[in-house]
């Protein structure tokens, strides 16, 4: 795969000139979605992109326009913990656990070192537009304060907590604040069980309360040049908007198989068919909306990523905003 230091990237977009206008107008239009209002009204958990700014950026200024209007002063942000961050010794840990020729042991050892949720042992999130306050873990059980450096290029909610700071110096306000936490592995290697994400919600219990917004980042499609063999796209559509057709109906089974209960079946699609970064989060967010819950697709467009990493079509990640509903709203 093409390397792409994203974080300095992504922070290089929201710096650049034409960025500013750019977001007012992302945000004035923003302003008149009554939609995200009624979904956050009714406990809904949103989730956004963390794809180029240009295709994020609208996406997620809703939900942050939405979380002003509601008036949230506390957000849990979950976030992806991307495997071509991690430093080396820790993404060692993760080759480990896909291998599984490895002796069992080791394998349970690198899920016991990854597993569960990571938050910044910062306070605060420096964004190009100030800074935006960030909760520490606290006592949660499976949430560690990364004091090892395990965030240092992460990038998955920089975007977000960016749009945070800007809206709300836009606003007059102060940005609400934000226990970020970035999901690690949560199934077992070896059991194929999901009990770290259950364990993993129960101790975010505490911020699952009113008042409090819950919103998740993935990017739910990665697929062409660069993301995987050749032979994955054998029989898949050429046709752009074919593709993006096959994708939102293959996304769509993903999320139904998760919310039905079936998370090994929603993590083998997520990770073999759409490479969605969010399968670590899927069985968080399902335990977290309980038995009935349902979603809204309210957009879903694949992203044109071969002019970015400079290879050849296709290759796109998609940008998706889903709302999920909890079980008295679905």
């Amino acid at each position: 795969m093409v390397s792409i230091d994203w974080k300095s990237y992504y922070r290089d977009e929201l710096v650049a000139p034409q960025a500013r206008s750019e977001l007012e107008r992302d945000f004035e239009e923003a302003r008149q979605d009554e939609e995200i209002d009624g979904l956050l009204a009714r406990g809904a958990i949103l989730s956004f992109p963390h794809t180029a700014l240009p295709y994020a950026g609208p996406l997620q200024a809703r939900v942050v326009a939405g979380l002003t209007c509601a008036g949230i002063e506390r957000v849990l942000a979950l976030g992806v913990l991307h495997a071509s961050s991690l430093p080396p010794v820790v993404e060692a840990d993760r080759r480990l656990l896909a291998d599984a020729s490895a002796p069992v042991t080791d394998r349970q050892a690198a899920f016991e070192r990854l597993s569960g949720g990571f938050v910044p042992a910062e306070r605060v999130a420096r964004t190009p537009f100030g800074e935006v306050p960030l909760s520490d873990a606290g006592d949660l059980d499976c949430v560690r304060v990364d004091r090892d450096g395990l965030l240092r290029s992460e990038f998955s909610l920089d975007t977000f907590l960016s749009l945070l700071a800007f809206h709300a110096r836009e606003q007059g306000r102060r940005p609400p604040e934000v226990l970020a936490v970035y999901v690690g592995p949560v199934r077992d290697p070896v059991t194929g069980g999901f009990e770290a994400a259950d364990r993993l919600c129960a101790s975010l219990a505490s911020w699952n309360t009113p008042g409090t917004a819950i919103v998740a980042t993935g990017d739910l499609v990665h697929y062409g040049t660069t993301y995987g063999p050749p032979e994955r796209m054998a029989g898949r559509p050429t046709d752009p908007e074919a593709l993006e057709a096959f994708f939102a109906r293959e996304t769509t089974t993903a999320l139904e198989l998760a919310l039905a209960g079936d998370r090994a079946a929603a993590f083998e699609r997520s990770n073999e068919v759409l490479q969605n970064d969010q399968r670590n989060i899927l069985p968080v967010l399902t335990h977290l909306l309980g038995p009935g819950a349902g979603y809204r697709m309210l957009s879903f467009s694949l992203s044109d990523y071969a002019a970015i990493l400079g290879v050849e079509p296709p290759c796109v990640v998609a940008s998706a905003l889903v709302a999920f509903l909890p079980p008295a709203s679905g």
